[in-house]
Protein backbone atom coordinates (compact mmCIF):
# COMPACT_ATOMS: atom_id res chain seq x y z
CA UNK A 1 0.00 0.00 0.00
CA UNK A 2 1.01 3.71 0.30
CA UNK A 3 2.89 4.97 3.44
CA UNK A 4 3.35 8.42 2.25
CA UNK A 5 0.76 11.01 1.90
CA UNK A 6 2.93 12.17 -0.85
CA UNK A 7 6.06 11.51 -3.23
CA UNK A 8 8.16 12.76 -6.36
CA UNK A 9 7.35 11.66 -9.53
CA UNK A 10 11.14 11.21 -11.12
CA UNK A 11 9.89 8.75 -13.83
CA UNK A 12 10.75 9.39 -17.71
CA UNK A 13 13.45 12.02 -16.48
CA UNK A 14 15.33 12.46 -19.35
CA UNK A 15 19.09 11.77 -17.91
CA UNK A 16 21.03 12.45 -20.85
CA UNK A 17 20.58 16.04 -19.75
CA UNK A 18 22.85 15.18 -17.00
CA UNK A 19 25.72 14.96 -19.38
CA UNK A 20 26.07 18.56 -20.25
CA UNK A 21 27.67 19.21 -15.96
CA UNK A 22 30.16 17.30 -17.25
CA UNK A 23 31.98 20.32 -19.43
CA UNK A 24 30.15 22.88 -17.33
CA UNK A 25 32.69 25.15 -15.73
CA UNK A 26 29.95 26.37 -13.06
CA UNK A 27 27.67 23.47 -11.91
CA UNK A 28 25.71 26.44 -8.62
CA UNK A 29 23.74 28.72 -9.70
CA UNK A 30 24.89 28.99 -13.08
CA UNK A 31 23.05 28.34 -16.88
CA UNK A 32 20.43 26.04 -15.76
CA UNK A 33 19.40 28.02 -12.74
CA UNK A 34 18.54 30.94 -15.26
CA UNK A 35 16.63 28.84 -16.93
CA UNK A 36 14.67 27.63 -14.71
CA UNK A 37 13.54 31.36 -13.15
CA UNK A 38 12.52 32.16 -16.68
CA UNK A 39 10.30 29.19 -16.63
CA UNK A 40 8.81 29.73 -13.18
CA UNK A 41 8.51 33.51 -13.73
CA UNK A 42 6.50 32.78 -17.16
CA UNK A 43 4.31 30.09 -15.27
CA UNK A 44 3.48 32.87 -12.35
CA UNK A 45 3.15 35.74 -14.32
CA UNK A 46 5.85 37.56 -12.11
CA UNK A 47 8.27 39.92 -13.72
CA UNK A 48 11.66 38.20 -11.91
CA UNK A 49 11.95 34.97 -9.81
CA UNK A 50 15.05 33.68 -8.13
CA UNK A 51 16.04 30.04 -7.29
CA UNK A 52 17.33 29.12 -4.24
CA UNK A 53 18.01 25.71 -2.27
CA UNK A 54 15.32 25.23 -0.04
CA UNK A 55 11.55 27.00 0.66
CA UNK A 56 12.97 27.82 4.13
CA UNK A 57 15.74 29.83 2.68
CA UNK A 58 13.12 31.44 0.42
CA UNK A 59 11.42 32.70 2.94
CA UNK A 60 14.39 33.76 5.24
CA UNK A 61 15.57 35.46 2.12
CA UNK A 62 12.26 37.45 1.69
CA UNK A 63 11.89 38.46 4.85
CA UNK A 64 15.77 39.91 4.99
CA UNK A 65 15.33 41.84 1.98
CA UNK A 66 12.19 43.65 3.30
CA UNK A 67 14.94 45.30 5.99
CA UNK A 68 12.30 46.03 8.97
CA UNK A 69 14.41 47.10 11.91
CA UNK A 70 11.64 45.44 14.68
CA UNK A 71 10.44 43.19 12.88
CA UNK A 72 6.76 41.63 13.59
CA UNK A 73 4.83 38.82 11.56
CA UNK A 74 1.34 38.05 10.88
CA UNK A 75 1.28 34.43 10.58
CA UNK A 76 -1.48 31.96 9.88
CA UNK A 77 -2.10 30.01 13.11
CA UNK A 78 -2.23 26.76 11.05
CA UNK A 79 1.01 26.78 9.59
CA UNK A 80 4.67 24.79 9.13
CA UNK A 81 7.25 25.90 11.38
CA UNK A 82 9.80 27.33 8.87
CA UNK A 83 8.28 30.94 9.07
CA UNK A 84 8.24 31.02 12.81
CA UNK A 85 11.49 28.99 13.13
CA UNK A 86 13.01 32.17 10.85
CA UNK A 87 11.24 35.13 13.13
CA UNK A 88 12.37 33.38 16.36
CA UNK A 89 15.99 33.25 15.13
CA UNK A 90 15.79 36.87 13.78
CA UNK A 91 14.35 37.82 16.82
CA UNK A 92 11.09 39.00 16.09
CA UNK A 93 7.86 38.96 17.02
CA UNK A 94 5.04 36.55 15.77
CA UNK A 95 1.53 37.49 15.69
CA UNK A 96 -0.63 34.41 15.02
CA UNK A 97 -4.42 34.66 13.53
CA UNK A 98 -7.00 32.51 13.04
CA UNK A 99 -8.01 30.63 10.32
CA UNK A 100 -11.36 30.35 8.13
CA UNK A 101 -12.13 26.63 9.09
CA UNK A 102 -13.54 25.83 5.68
CA UNK A 103 -10.73 26.24 4.07
CA UNK A 104 -8.01 26.08 6.69
CA UNK A 105 -6.41 29.85 5.00
CA UNK A 106 -6.62 33.21 6.70
CA UNK A 107 -10.11 35.11 5.18
CA UNK A 108 -10.67 38.94 4.99
CA UNK A 109 -12.29 38.70 8.56
CA UNK A 110 -9.88 36.57 10.33
CA UNK A 111 -7.26 39.28 9.11
CA UNK A 112 -9.39 42.23 9.62
CA UNK A 113 -10.01 41.12 13.56
CA UNK A 114 -6.17 40.14 13.94
CA UNK A 115 -5.68 43.90 12.99
CA UNK A 116 -8.40 45.18 15.32
CA UNK A 117 -6.69 43.02 18.35
CA UNK A 118 -3.25 44.48 17.37
CA UNK A 119 -4.23 47.91 17.25
CA UNK A 120 -6.03 47.52 20.63
CA UNK A 121 -2.77 45.85 22.22
CA UNK A 122 -0.70 48.94 20.71
CA UNK A 123 0.99 45.93 18.58
CA UNK A 124 2.43 47.06 14.67
CA UNK A 125 3.21 44.93 12.89
CA UNK A 126 5.53 45.21 9.33
CA UNK A 127 4.94 41.57 7.45
CA UNK A 128 2.24 39.63 6.85
CA UNK A 129 2.91 36.24 5.65
CA UNK A 130 -0.64 34.32 4.00
CA UNK A 131 0.05 30.71 3.32
CA UNK A 132 -2.19 29.24 -0.02
CA UNK A 133 -2.95 26.06 1.68
CA UNK A 134 -3.74 22.99 0.72
CA UNK A 135 -2.93 23.72 -3.44
CA UNK A 136 -6.25 26.46 -3.25
CA UNK A 137 -5.91 30.28 -3.69
CA UNK A 138 -6.38 32.43 -0.96
CA UNK A 139 -8.31 35.69 -2.34
CA UNK A 140 -5.70 38.72 -0.71
CA UNK A 141 -7.10 41.98 -3.11
CA UNK A 142 -9.04 43.05 0.15
CA UNK A 143 -6.71 41.77 2.84
CA UNK A 144 -4.21 43.75 0.39
CA UNK A 145 -5.75 47.08 0.90
CA UNK A 146 -5.69 46.56 4.88
CA UNK A 147 -2.59 45.67 4.27
CA UNK A 148 -1.10 49.10 2.76
CA UNK A 149 -3.23 51.24 5.26
CA UNK A 150 -1.75 49.70 8.26
CA UNK A 151 2.10 50.00 6.16
CA UNK A 152 2.21 46.12 6.03
CA UNK A 153 4.31 44.46 3.39
CA UNK A 154 3.26 41.14 2.15
CA UNK A 155 4.88 38.01 1.35
CA UNK A 156 2.96 35.23 0.19
CA UNK A 157 3.82 31.43 1.06
CA UNK A 158 2.75 29.62 -1.88
CA UNK A 159 4.94 26.38 -1.06
CA UNK A 160 1.66 24.36 -1.41
CA UNK A 161 0.54 26.03 -4.65
CA UNK A 162 2.99 26.65 -7.27
CA UNK A 163 0.90 26.36 -10.69
CA UNK A 164 -2.15 27.19 -8.70
CA UNK A 165 -4.70 29.58 -11.26
CA UNK A 166 -8.05 31.04 -10.33
CA UNK A 167 -10.24 33.36 -11.64
CA UNK A 168 -11.47 35.66 -8.20
CA UNK A 169 -13.64 38.61 -8.47
CA UNK A 170 -12.93 38.70 -12.51
CA UNK A 171 -9.78 38.72 -12.26
CA UNK A 172 -7.32 35.55 -13.40
CA UNK A 173 -4.82 35.21 -10.42
CA UNK A 174 -1.64 32.96 -10.54
CA UNK A 175 -0.05 32.10 -7.47
CA UNK A 176 3.46 33.76 -7.40
CA UNK A 177 2.01 37.12 -9.67
CA UNK A 178 2.62 39.01 -6.75
CA UNK A 179 -0.05 41.32 -7.60
CA UNK A 180 -0.97 41.99 -4.32
CA UNK A 181 2.66 41.23 -2.64
CA UNK A 182 5.75 42.24 -2.41
CA UNK A 183 6.83 38.64 -2.80
CA UNK A 184 5.77 35.22 -3.00
CA UNK A 185 8.01 32.01 -1.61
CA UNK A 186 8.13 28.31 -3.04
CA UNK A 187 9.08 25.11 -2.01
CA UNK A 188 10.28 22.27 -4.41
CA UNK A 189 10.92 19.55 -1.87
CA UNK A 190 9.97 16.32 -3.02
CA UNK A 191 6.02 15.90 -1.76
CA UNK A 192 5.76 19.32 -3.49
CA UNK A 193 3.47 19.64 -6.98
CA UNK A 194 6.59 19.59 -8.85
CA UNK A 195 10.08 19.33 -7.19
CA UNK A 196 13.78 19.84 -7.54
CA UNK A 197 15.14 17.22 -4.83
CA UNK A 198 15.71 20.08 -2.69
CA UNK A 199 15.12 23.72 -3.49
CA UNK A 200 12.91 26.76 -3.87
CA UNK A 201 12.42 30.05 -5.48
CA UNK A 202 10.80 33.34 -4.96
CA UNK A 203 8.90 35.40 -7.69
CA UNK A 204 8.66 39.10 -7.51
CA UNK A 205 7.61 42.62 -9.48
CA UNK A 206 10.12 44.67 -7.61
CA UNK A 207 13.86 44.95 -9.58
CA UNK A 208 14.96 46.87 -6.67
CA UNK A 209 13.72 43.35 -4.44
CA UNK A 210 14.81 40.97 -7.15
CA UNK A 211 18.31 43.09 -6.88
CA UNK A 212 18.68 42.67 -2.90
CA UNK A 213 17.60 38.55 -3.46
CA UNK A 214 20.82 37.99 -5.63
CA UNK A 215 23.12 39.67 -3.42
CA UNK A 216 21.39 37.91 -0.57
CA UNK A 217 21.64 34.49 -1.97
CA UNK A 218 25.37 34.15 -2.00
CA UNK A 219 27.10 35.75 1.11
CA UNK A 220 25.52 39.77 -0.31
CA UNK A 221 29.02 39.96 -1.41
CA UNK A 222 29.20 42.30 -4.33
CA UNK A 223 32.15 42.28 -6.72
CA UNK A 224 34.45 45.33 -6.33
CA UNK A 225 38.44 45.10 -8.42
CA UNK A 226 41.03 42.61 -8.72
CA UNK A 227 42.61 42.97 -5.85
CA UNK A 228 40.11 43.66 -3.31
CA UNK A 229 37.87 40.92 -5.10
CA UNK A 230 34.60 41.83 -3.22
CA UNK A 231 32.73 43.95 -0.91
CA UNK A 232 30.05 42.41 1.63
CA UNK A 233 26.95 44.18 1.40
CA UNK A 234 25.07 42.68 4.88
CA UNK A 235 25.88 39.28 6.67
CA UNK A 236 23.58 36.72 5.14
CA UNK A 237 24.65 32.84 3.93
CA UNK A 238 24.79 30.52 0.61
CA UNK A 239 21.12 29.45 -0.34
CA UNK A 240 22.15 28.97 -4.11
CA UNK A 241 20.92 26.52 -6.09
CA UNK A 242 23.02 23.47 -7.95
CA UNK A 243 22.81 23.28 -11.09
CA UNK A 244 21.62 19.41 -10.87
CA UNK A 245 18.83 20.45 -8.70
CA UNK A 246 17.80 23.28 -11.52
CA UNK A 247 18.19 20.64 -14.52
CA UNK A 248 15.39 18.31 -12.50
CA UNK A 249 13.06 21.46 -12.18
CA UNK A 250 13.28 21.70 -15.77
CA UNK A 251 12.17 18.62 -16.78
CA UNK A 252 9.49 18.94 -14.17
CA UNK A 253 8.13 21.77 -15.22
CA UNK A 254 7.55 20.82 -18.75
CA UNK A 255 5.29 17.66 -17.23
CA UNK A 256 3.48 20.22 -14.89
CA UNK A 257 0.27 20.30 -16.83
CA UNK A 258 0.29 16.73 -16.51
CA UNK A 259 0.76 16.91 -12.96
CA UNK A 260 -2.15 18.87 -12.17
CA UNK A 261 -4.40 16.73 -14.64
CA UNK A 262 -3.22 13.34 -12.55
CA UNK A 263 -3.71 15.25 -9.37
CA UNK A 264 -7.16 16.82 -10.51
CA UNK A 265 -8.08 13.00 -11.42
CA UNK A 266 -7.29 11.45 -8.25
CA UNK A 267 -9.34 14.08 -6.14
CA UNK A 268 -12.47 13.10 -8.26
CA UNK A 269 -11.95 10.04 -8.00
CA UNK A 270 -11.75 10.69 -3.85
CA UNK A 271 -14.42 12.50 -3.72
CA UNK A 272 -16.68 10.23 -5.95
CA UNK A 273 -15.80 7.28 -3.32
CA UNK A 274 -16.33 8.81 0.14
CA UNK A 275 -18.83 11.15 -1.01
CA UNK A 276 -21.31 8.27 0.92
CA UNK A 277 -19.46 8.73 3.67
CA UNK A 278 -20.44 12.28 4.54
CA UNK A 279 -21.99 12.15 8.00
CA UNK A 280 -18.50 11.07 9.20
CA UNK A 281 -15.81 14.03 7.48
CA UNK A 282 -16.02 16.60 4.81
CA UNK A 283 -13.55 16.72 2.13
CA UNK A 284 -11.54 20.18 1.95
CA UNK A 285 -10.97 20.00 -1.99
CA UNK A 286 -12.81 20.93 -4.69
CA UNK A 287 -12.88 20.38 -8.68
CA UNK A 288 -11.03 23.13 -10.57
CA UNK A 289 -9.07 22.32 -12.85
CA UNK A 290 -6.87 25.05 -12.59
CA UNK A 291 -5.51 24.32 -9.07
CA UNK A 292 -2.99 22.21 -8.49
CA UNK A 293 -3.65 20.71 -5.26
CA UNK A 294 -0.62 19.70 -2.94
CA UNK A 295 -2.65 17.56 -0.44
CA UNK A 296 -5.69 15.77 -0.05
CA UNK A 297 -7.56 17.39 3.15
CA UNK A 298 -10.98 15.47 5.29
CA UNK A 299 -11.96 17.14 8.43
CA UNK A 300 -13.97 14.60 10.94
CA UNK A 301 -17.14 15.68 12.64
CA UNK A 302 -16.07 13.22 15.36
CA UNK A 303 -12.55 14.58 16.22
CA UNK A 304 -11.97 11.85 19.21
CA UNK A 305 -11.80 8.92 16.40
CA UNK A 306 -8.89 10.78 14.75
CA UNK A 307 -6.07 8.91 16.25
CA UNK A 308 -8.09 5.48 15.98
CA UNK A 309 -8.27 6.30 12.57
CA UNK A 310 -4.76 7.38 12.24
CA UNK A 311 -3.43 3.99 13.69
CA UNK A 312 -5.88 2.09 12.17
CA UNK A 313 -4.59 3.45 8.37
CA UNK A 314 -0.89 2.78 9.72
CA UNK A 315 -1.58 -0.49 10.52
CA UNK A 316 -2.90 -1.01 6.72
CA UNK A 317 0.49 0.47 5.35
CA UNK A 318 -1.25 4.09 4.54
CA UNK A 319 0.39 7.15 5.16
CA UNK A 320 -1.39 9.53 6.39
CA UNK A 321 -0.88 13.49 8.14
CA UNK A 322 -1.82 16.09 9.76
CA UNK A 323 -0.92 19.89 7.78
CA UNK A 324 -0.86 21.74 10.46
CA UNK A 325 -0.38 21.95 14.16
CA UNK A 326 -1.08 25.76 15.20
CA UNK A 327 2.01 27.50 15.78
CA UNK A 328 1.04 28.15 19.06
CA UNK A 329 1.26 24.89 20.41
CA UNK A 330 4.98 24.21 19.66
CA UNK A 331 6.97 25.56 23.38
CA UNK A 332 9.54 26.82 21.51
CA UNK A 333 7.49 29.88 20.28
CA UNK A 334 6.13 31.20 23.53
CA UNK A 335 8.69 34.15 23.83
CA UNK A 336 8.06 35.34 20.23
CA UNK A 337 4.62 35.29 20.15
CA UNK A 338 2.85 38.15 21.67
CA UNK A 339 -0.66 37.52 20.21
CA UNK A 340 -2.61 34.14 19.53
CA UNK A 341 -6.04 34.50 18.07
CA UNK A 342 -6.99 30.42 17.84
CA UNK A 343 -10.43 29.06 18.32
CA UNK A 344 -10.92 27.96 14.48
CA UNK A 345 -7.46 27.07 14.49
CA UNK A 346 -7.82 24.38 17.23
CA UNK A 347 -10.87 23.45 15.68
CA UNK A 348 -9.36 22.69 12.32
CA UNK A 349 -6.57 21.05 13.70
CA UNK A 350 -8.67 18.93 15.90
CA UNK A 351 -10.73 17.73 12.76
CA UNK A 352 -7.86 17.89 9.83
CA UNK A 353 -6.59 14.34 8.24
CA UNK A 354 -4.25 14.51 5.16
CA UNK A 355 -4.82 11.37 3.14
CA UNK A 356 -2.33 10.15 0.40
CA UNK A 357 -2.16 12.33 -2.82
CA UNK A 358 0.48 11.99 -5.57
CA UNK A 359 0.73 11.81 -9.72
CA UNK A 360 2.05 8.27 -9.24
CA UNK A 361 -1.13 6.86 -7.68
CA UNK A 362 -2.93 4.27 -9.68
CA UNK A 363 -7.04 4.57 -9.35
CA UNK A 364 -6.61 0.39 -8.04
CA UNK A 365 -4.65 2.54 -4.79
CA UNK A 366 -6.95 5.28 -4.28
CA UNK A 367 -9.74 2.52 -4.47
CA UNK A 368 -8.24 0.11 -1.99
CA UNK A 369 -7.85 3.20 0.51
CA UNK A 370 -11.50 4.42 0.40
CA UNK A 371 -12.29 0.53 1.03
CA UNK A 372 -9.97 0.63 4.45
CA UNK A 373 -11.73 4.01 5.40
CA UNK A 374 -14.92 2.43 4.58
CA UNK A 375 -13.74 -0.65 6.94
CA UNK A 376 -12.97 1.91 9.61
CA UNK A 377 -16.33 3.39 9.49
CA UNK A 378 -18.62 0.34 9.04
CA UNK A 379 -16.43 -1.28 12.33
CA UNK A 380 -15.59 1.16 14.89
CA UNK A 381 -18.28 3.23 14.57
Amino acid sequence: MIQNYGQQDLSKININQFRFLKTEEIVTNGEFCKKLEKKISKICGSKYSLVCNNGTSALLMSILSLKKKNLVVILPNINFVAAPNIISLLKGKIVLCDINEETGMVDYEKFKNCIKICKKRKIKPNIFIPIHYAGNILELQNISKICRKNKIDIIEDGCHSFGSKKKIAQKKISVGDCKFSKLTTFSFHPVKNITTLEGGAITTNSKKLYEKLKLLRSHSLRKTYINDPYTMVSPTLNFRMPEINAIVGIDQIKKINIFRQKRNKIILLYKKQLSHLENFFSILNFYDKNLFWHIFVIKLKNPKIKRRLMNFLKSNKIGCQIHYKPIFMHSAFKKNIISNDNKSSINFYNSQLTLPLFTKMSINEVKKIVKKIELFFDKYQ
